[in-house]
């Protein structure tokens, strides 16, 4: 299984997204009101990725909320904490931190040019040797030029969706919610812009 580090621009929108991190494709519609989140359950256990997601401290730290539509006007989206122990809990992510001299000194040679949680999920990829998930353009070109692989939430969800088999139907409300509740689209240079729009087609005319 192969092991992934997540920024905060990812661990929100998987969180937004709902149930990509639990091992279980919607089989209905689910409502755009709430975002559904993987219980302690034996199948929300059941893992949704052929990856070892880790979740560095600092990350956790920068990945406050989401939005929600307000309780007395759901036409209106506003702030709503996160909360990641209960994925940690259920060991759907899994917290880790620097370690060593090396990845210190990584940490502070990114930290000038980064944030601090995309400095530590760079400094940590480039250590270990594990895929760096991150959709920020800064992040990309720093780990292009120093050999770290990436990965990016339309191939988080992409995997994701041929891991369960979700129907178009559960991957287009998905996308929406991704797109609703953390504000994230995917730049048109992404190989899997055109996949992601045309997905989000479906969600918005059923």
């Amino acid at each position: 299984m192969q092991d992934v580090v997540l920024d905060a621009c990812c661990v929100i929108n998987l969180y937004a997204a709902g149930k990509v991190l639990s091992g279980e494709a919607a089989r209905s519609k689910p409502a755009r009101r709430n975002i559904i989140m993987p219980g302690s359950s034996s199948q929300a256990k059941k893992l949704a990725f052929d990856f070892k997601l880790h979740l560095p401290l600092k990350v956790k730290g920068e990945s406050q909320y989401v939005l929600q539509p307000d309780e007395d006007d759901e036409k209106k989206l506003v702030k709503s904490d996160m909360d990641l122990d209960p994925l940690i809990k259920a060991g759907l992510l899994h917290e880790c931190d620097l370690e060593g001299e090396e990845e210190t000194d990584l940490f502070v040679q990114m930290a000038v040019k980064l944030d601090d949680g995309e400095a530590a999920c760079f400094a940590i990829a480039k250590s270990r040797g594990w895929l760096l998930a991150t959709d920020e353009r800064p992040t990309e070109r720093l780990a292009k030029q120093h050999g770290v692989s990436i990965i990016t939430t339309p191939e988080l969800v992409k995997h994701w969706a041929d891991k369960t088999k979700a129907s178009d139907e559960d991957v287009a409300q998905v996308l929406w919610n991704i797109q609703t509740y953390a504000h994230y689209f995917p730049r048109k240079s992404l190989s899997m812009h055109s996949w992601w729009m045309d997905l989000v087609k479906k969600a918005k005319t059923s």
